[in-house]
């Protein structure tokens, strides 16, 4: 593993140089959603010349196209894009883009489809989706470089709610466990593969160490390099065995007005000798009024780009003291909160509702609790909000190793700070800060009672 620091957006990856015949390029951005009331003018005049000159220009769409289908039972939000949404990435100049995310099918199984075939009717290729789990872990295939160059292009996600089945449309996870067999067995065949794998933590600068090592593991497979995308903001990149490989370049063409944090991202430039790539020109953007653009030279620029480089050194060197440091606060902050609604410790439903307390399998009813189960069920199927559980709950019990040092600590905080908009603490729900206000109130300055502090956390 290797992953130098460097004052620029360019970063050179091998000593050969393309020639006239297999010389290529690669453009990947973010997360991406186009808005009708935006749908006109959403990319920047010189970010619109580097996709279009780009021999393969690919972004992440994390909404299936607005009718589409009818809204998916899951947790968190539904997301949709404008129905102009395929003209408008076309002249762009996008020419691919993976459906594999957690939003892909949120207009349910149907909606997957239609948003495939539209998007190929406008000339814009897809992959990471499919009408089964087969048909979704399909590269799409592409000849670059004159012809001279097969380049193969796999979407994955990890597991959230719309993922194929065998019989069912959706969007191809990651650990299916055919993933790697098709990789490796295109990798054998394509002159160049490529993975687009949407993962990770939202918000926080660092991968789970469990994700690096699955990323890994494709380039073990013959993958020539991996971009990731999911937690909106941008995180380190590192070279496996001469594989780039960027682990968040956040958000690109995505909208998300109460997180000033995600509104700077990266998308990345690579350039292939054949199936070496040989450089990669990071370019860092920004979201206003609207419109995705280049951030002008100047001193944003250089803080993104050194902030990146200093993450992806910190990534290649020592994960695992930063990602744990980065899950306990995690915790902390929303994971505490979720789990003392999921598990019934909300002190106002208790009251108010003591038979799902008192009766065996209450609080487990769909009936009523619909929303906190599927919340439930997320935290236990995804891969990383299932390692920022494993752990925190890993180093409160000391079950695990803690490999943080002073200096760890401070640094990641430091960075959580620049990635995170909402502090990082376990608020009180209100209903509980009700309840406590109301005990605090009926035990008074009775003596021998101590109060304790509203909000202390979990």
């Amino acid at each position: 593993m290797t992953t130098q620091e460097h004052a620029g957006g360019r970063v050179r990856l091998a000593d050969a140089e393309p020639s006239d015949g297999d010389r290529w390029s690669l453009f990947v951005g973010g997360d991406t959603i186009v808005e009708e009331r935006f749908a006109d003018r959403p990319v920047g005049p010189s970010l619109r010349r580097r996709m279009r000159d780009a021999d393969l220009t690919v972004l992440n769409l994390e909404g299936a196209i607005e009718g589409a289908g009818d809204p998916l039972t899951k947790s968190g939000a539904i997301k949709r894009t404008a129905r102009r949404t395929p003209a408008v990435l076309a002249a762009a100049g996008v020419d691919a883009v993976s459906l594999a995310n957690n939003h892909a099918a949120d207009l349910g199984r149907d909606g997957v489809l239609e948003t495939a075939s539209a998007l190929r009717d406008a000339g814009v290729a897809v992959c990471g989706a499919g009408a089964d789990a087969e048909d979704a872990l399909s590269p799409h295939r592409e000849r670059v470089a004159n012809g001279s160059v097969d380049v193969a292009l796999f979407g994955v996600c990890e597991r959230e709610f719309g993922v194929a089945g065998a019989d069912d449309p959706g969007a191809a996870w990651v650990g299916h466990p055919d993933a790697r067999g098709r990789v490796a067995e295109t990798a054998d065949a394509a002159d160049a593969t490529l993975l687009v794998s949407h993962g990770g933590t939202e918000y926080v600068p660092f991968p789970p160490v469990e994700r690096r090592r699955r990323l890994r593991r494709f380039v073990d497979d013959g993958v020539d390099a991996v971009v990731g995308h999911h937690p909106h903001v941008p995180q380190g990149w590192e070279e496996a065995d001469g594989t780039p490989v960027f682990y968040s370049l956040g958000n690109f063409l995505f909208e998300q007005r109460r997180r000033p944090s995600t509104r700077e991202g990266l998308a990345v430039e690579l350039a292939f000798a054949g199936d070496t790539p040989v450089s990669a020109d990071l370019v860092p953007v920004e979201f206003v009024d609207g419109r995705v653009r280049e951030i002008p030279e100047g001193e944003r620029r250089d803080a993104l780009l050194g902030r990146v480089h200093r993450l992806g050194r910190l990534t290649a060197e020592d994960l695992e003291a930063h990602w744990q440091e980065v899950a306990d606060r995690v915790f902390l902050q929303r994971y505490a909160g979720w789990l003392r609604e999921i598990g019934g410790g909300d002190p106002v439903k208790g009251l108010c509702n003591p038979g799902d307390h008192l009766r065996k399998g209450g609080l487990w009813e769909a009936n009523g609790r619909e929303s906190e189960l599927l919340v439930l069920l997320n935290l236990i199927r995804n891969e990383s909000h299932r390692a920022v559980v494993e752990t925190a709950l890993e180093l409160r019990t000391g079950i695990a190793a803690d490999r943080r040092t002073p200096d760890a600590i401070e640094r990641t905080r430091e960075l959580l700070e620049e990635t995170e908009d909402r502090p990082v603490v376990d608020p009180p729900s209100k209903s509980r800060r009700r309840a406590e206000a109301l005990v605090s109130r009926l035990v008074g300055d009775l003596p021998g009672l101590s109060r304790r502090p509203a909000g202390d956390g979990a």
